[in-house]
């Protein structure tokens, strides 16, 4: 599934029209992250898309990007050359630049590097335009639900009770990168996430600092995550990882353990209620905070309330945008005020913590369309039986 030069040119005027809503003439793409987006590789360099032009600089890996990029690029030695490049553009007061990505020291750089004219950040109109997600990007995700589908089958006839978190964990990982997985999930927030999440058992419930569905204790220096810890026969064991095809992400979780865990059913039993009725309920036009609190309305009504999203304390949010990262906007929290667009790519992920037992719940991807949301996920639902055999 080869990126295209038609799907490049449609990126970039989708880029064009949100620039003129914003009477701005050019934009300076910096990270290597939206670089890709809009050219098909990673590059340490500055691409510049004006309303009609387009100019590629590449300072490295220059001869590599000249072979796997989908537009043009000329090397670039320095920042210093930036202006004439500029200039060329034609004249304009104000330019847009990606400032997120900058840390003060590199921004300051450029503002000096380009005191002839006012810089304004586009951030937020990046990520607007791959919010909504193409053919291809859905494609993409589609295919990385397949992958990770396959890799989690493989990987759950050996998991046994007795083995360590981050041996069954290693499972996983091991049928994933086989597939193509890189091994790390890429986070616009800057999280540290390698392919996910298996914890199991009360220590699931262990929080770290970053706002995310669940914690786990994780191993010396690295929060969160598998750990050194025992699985037992009793415990509740959540699945949350990524799977990957093509630079693109996809997210899941699943419940599982070696015997029935009738305690955990309420709660399974809801998380499963929350994404049946969101996924026929949620529509274009609907704000990001709503679906929070359709979210909310049904815990409540169930009397679930206290164990609801309470990750070290409640964190209200009950899903993310999912793409080249893993959470992407838009971010589906209270108050969140952007509306839904036809084609956003959302993960959902209902969770509860139960300190009797551990984190329980779901999380499927979806595509938002006219009708309601389209899982883009293809594993079962079903709560998962392990091998119980030692």
């Amino acid at each position: 599934m080869p990126l295209s030069k038609e799907e490049i040119s449609h990126r970039i005027r989708s880029l064009r029209e949100k620039l003129k809503e914003k009477n701005l003439q050019l934009a300076l793409i910096l990270s290597p992250i939206n670089i890709f987006y809009f050219t098909g590789t990673f590059a340490r360099g500055v691409l510049l898309v004006g309303l009609s032009e387009l100019k590629f600089l590449v300072n490295r890996p220059f001869e590599r990007a000249k072979k796997e990029s989908l537009i043009d690029c000329e090397y670039l030695k320095s920042l210093k050359e930036l202006p004439t490049y500029i200039k060329s553009f034609g004249f304009q007061k104000t330019i847009g630049i990606e400032r997120n990505f900058l840390n003060l020291e590199e921004y300051f750089r450029y503002k000096e590097i380009l005191s002839d004219w006012e810089l304004e950040g586009i951030d937020f109109l990046l990520m607007e335009t791959r919010m909504v997600k193409t053919s291809y990007e859905i494609d993409c995700i589609k295919k990385a639900g397949k992958i990770l589908d396959k890799a989690l089958k493989k990987a759950f006839n050996q998991i046994k009770p007795g083995m360590r978190e981050i041996e069954a964990s290693a499972l996983i990982e091991k049928e994933l990168r086989i597939l193509g997985h890189p091994g790390i999930t890429r986070s616009l927030y800057g999280f540290e996430l390698t392919y996910g999440h298996l914890i199991s058992g009360k220590e699931s419930l262990i929080p770290i600092y970053t706002i995310t569905g669940q914690g786990g204790k994780g191993i010396p220096g690295f929060q969160g995550d598998a750990s050194f810890k025992k699985i037992k026969s009793s415990d509740p064991i959540l699945i949350d990882f990524s799977g990957y095809f093509e630079g693109y992400y996809i997210d899941q979780t699943r419940m599982a353990s070696f015997k029935p865990l009738k305690d955990a059913e309420p709660f399974y039993k809801t998380s499963l209620k929350i994404l049946n009725t969101l996924e026929k309920e949620i529509k274009p036009g609907i704000k990001c905070g709503e679906v929070y609190e359709r979210a909310q309305f049904i815990v409540k009504n169930e009397k679930l309330e206290e164990f609801f999203m309470a990750h070290g304390g409640k964190v209200k949010f009950v899903g993310h945008g999912v793409g080249l990262q893993i959470d992407e906007p838009p971010a589906l929290t209270l108050g969140q005020k952007i509306l839904l667009k036809e084609n956003m790519v959302i993960a959902l992920e209902p969770k509860f913590h139960v300190p009797t037992l551990g984190v329980i719940g779901i999380e499927e991807t979806f595509m938002v369309t006219k009708r309601g949301l389209k899982k883009l996920n293809c594993t079962l639902r079903d709560w998962i039986f392990l091998n119980n055999n030692v």
